[in-house]
């Protein structure tokens, strides 16, 4: 289950924070990845990657992480990376 920061995100960007046969968006916890994939529509020939498991932000590390976004804050201090972290880095750096 997501929490707040999450459902208010993805409905943001999605109209909704579930899709409309009821299952959960994927995503990094901020940006759904549909909607990060969406210019593909536009720009059929635009490279994208997909980076599996990584978080938008170091929760954990900052001030007021546990207020903002308690889930999201949880699963980087259980060691999910996020896209700043060396060794995600390393995986989409390159790409560019």
């Amino acid at each position: 289950s997501s929490g707040s920061l999450t459902e208010g995100a993805y409905s943001f960007c999605m109209g909704s924070d579930v899709r409309p046969d009821g299952s959960v968006y994927d995503g990094d916890g901020v940006t759904p990845v549909e909607s990060a994939l969406a210019m593909k529509e536009y720009v059929p020939h635009a490279d994208t990657m997909i980076l599996d498991d990584v978080g938008h932000f170091c929760w954990s590390d900052v001030f007021g992480g546990e207020t903002v976004a308690p889930d999201l804050t949880k699963y980087h201090r259980e060691g999910r990376p996020w896209y700043g972290d060396d060794v995600i880095i390393e995986k989409w750096a390159g790409w560019l």
